[in-house]
Order: structure tokens, then C-alpha cells, then sequence
């Protein structure tokens, strides 16, 4: 088994069943079945993954793909900076495009109220009269997703990790900005094909290949940093699976931006993932010991 035939059926297969999913349901990723499609999307990964590592290569599974159990610091991290960044493209998308974010009750009742055709207007109000949602508005949110992160959200997350930031992350030679820019022009090549169908972007798909394209590569160091320093794959599932349970809040609270402007995966996203990526580089730089980068195994 040469390299490049390894790299050739690992791509055939993640990329490969992954477009042909994206492709066989373009008509699905703008409605409620996009949810459950982006599951099926990151099925192809996780074969592609496990049918090298196991049949074709015949290695175990847990170590080499760095599914280690080393709980500490690098997991509360991963778990809560998803929040950092949902609060940081909030404010970018107020500061720069203008867009109020919904941080209290009333306003976002009156924002779900407009939704709403007439006859269902006085059921709403009486139902928001008995339950009316909590202040601070932002921090319900928050909280009521960060359970979901750490149950079948870190699951979904990890059938992708384990392709991207575990066996490519062992196989692709290099040091760190070399590794990162590959594992994130990969998981870009992955991502774009739903996006152009309109998943996360349905009024600009085209917009939205681009601002997906951008968010892996400047997400990419990010992830790989997190992949280095806690040792684990897991940890780096968290994080993603930390972004999915708050995607539906970054839009309630940039409620009026444009999907190519509101975070995770917009531009104001995009600036929050930039200032994380710098926080990393300075940790990286004034407070913790160097990482080596000299084989294509984790540090």
C-alpha cells in the first residue's frame, strides 16, 4: 500500500460518497431534512476511515486514530470555546454590518411573532403569556445547548473527526501550517458540495462556498492546535459538536443578518475563528511548552 493509493481511496471514498450524497439530495439541504442529511453527509468519512485502518491496512482503531480518553483541560476548552466565538461573531456582525442582536425576551418574541400568519397570532400570545422565555435571552440559549454538545451532537461529530483531524492529521507530512492548510482544503472539498445546494447559505449558495472555503482553512489551525495539545481526537469532536447544538442560536441572535454575514459559518464567523485561531498562536507562543512537528505523528 503506496501513499498515494492510500490517499487515492481515502478520497474516493469520504469525498466521493460524500458528493453523491449532497448531489442525490440537492433538493433537500434548504429544507427540515437538512439536519438529518448532514449525518448521512458525514457517513462516507467515517467508511472511508474505518475501511482503511481496518481491512486494508489492518491497524487498530482507538490509538493510531487518536481516540484517547485524556480528560484535562484541552476538553473544557474545546467544550466552551464554541461560546467565545458565537459571542465575538455576534458583536463583529453588530460592529460591522449593523445587525442588533437579540439578547432579551421581548425582542425575540416580537421576532417570532412576525413569522407568523394571522390566525396563529393569538395562541402564540397566549402560549408566551404562560411560558414567556427567560433574561438573559443569550445565556438561556447557550445553556440550553451545551448539554446536547457533550451527548449525540459529540457522536455526529466524531464520525467526521476521525477522518479529518485523526487519520489525516497521522498520515499528512509537515509541520503545522502545512498540516492544517491540507486538512482544511480536504474538509472544504467535503463541505462545499451541500453548501452550493444551499445548506447553511439557501438565499447566496455561491456566497456561501466561498465563506465555507475560508472558514475551514482559518478554522483548520484551530482544530489541529486542539488535535496537538490535548493528544485526543475527542476533544476536537467536542468542539464541533459544541457548534452544532449553538448554529441555531448564532442565527436567533444575529436574527437580521444576511446567512452569508451571521456566525458560525459567515463572515462574522469567520473574524470570530480568526481571533480564536490568534489566541491559539499566543498560547502557543507565551505559555506552553513547543510542540514537535517533525513526523507525521501527534506531538
Amino acid at each position: 500500500m503506496t501513499r498515494p493509493k492510500m490517499f487515492a481511496i481515502f478520497f474516493g471514498l469520504a469525498l466521493g460518497g460524500s458528493g453523491l450524497v449532497a448531489f442525490l439530495f440537492a433538493d433537500a439541504w434548504t429544507t427540515s431534512w437538512a439536519r438529518a442529511l448532514t449525518v448521512v453527509h458525514l457517513m462516507p468519512v467515517l467508511l472511508a476511515t474505518l475501511v482503511l485502518q481496518g481491512p486494508i491496512l489492518k491497524q487498530p482503531v482507538m490509538e493510531p486514530l487518536g481516540l484517547r480518553l485524556r480528560l484535562g483541560r484541552w476538553w473544557l476548552a474545546a467544550w466552551l470555546s464554541p461560546v467565545l466565538l458565537l459571542l465575538v461573531g455576534v458583536l463583529f456582525a453588530w460592529l460591522v454590518f449593523g445587525v442588533e442582536p437579540v439578547l432579551d425576551a421581548a425582542t425575540y418574541a416580537a421576532k417570532k411573532r412576525a413569522l407568523l400568519p394571522e390566525d396563529q397570532l393569538e395562541a402564540f400570545d397566549r402560549h408566551l403569556a404562560e411560558s414567556p422565555p427567560p433574561d438573559p435571552l443569550w445565556l438561556w440559549l447557550v445553556v440550553q445547548g451545551l448539554p446536547a454538545a457533550v451527548t449525540l451532537n459529540l457522536l455526529v461529530a466524531l464520525a467526521g473527526e476521525l477522518g479529518f483531524r485523526g487519520f489525516l492529521f497521522r498520515e499528512v507530512r509537515g509541520g503545522f501550517w502545512r498540516r492544517s492548510a491540507l486538512i482544511g482544503l480536504a474538509e472544504a472539498a467535503w463541505i462545499a458540495p451541500p453548501v452550493a445546494f444551499g445548506l447553511h447559505f439557501p438565499t447566496s449558495p455561491a456566497l456561501g462556498v466561498a465563506c465555507v472555503v475560508t472558514w475551514c482553512l482559518v478554522a483548520s489551525p484551530v482544530l489541529v492546535y486542539l488535535r496537538a495539545r490535548s493528544g485526543s481526537v475527542l476533544p476536537v469532536a467536542l468542539f464541533r459538536g459544541t457548534m452544532m447544538a449553538l448554529t441555531m442560536t448564532a442565527a436567533e441572535m444575529a436574527w437580521d443578518a444576511t446567512d452569508w454575514q451571521r456566525p458560525f459559518y459567515g463572515a462574522s464567523g469567520i473574524a470570530a475563528m480568526a481571533v480564536l485561531m490568534a489566541l491559539c498562536l499566543v498560547h502557543d507562543r507565551f505559555a506552553a511548552q513547543k510542540l514537535a512537528w517533525k513526523t507525521s505523528e501527534s506531538p
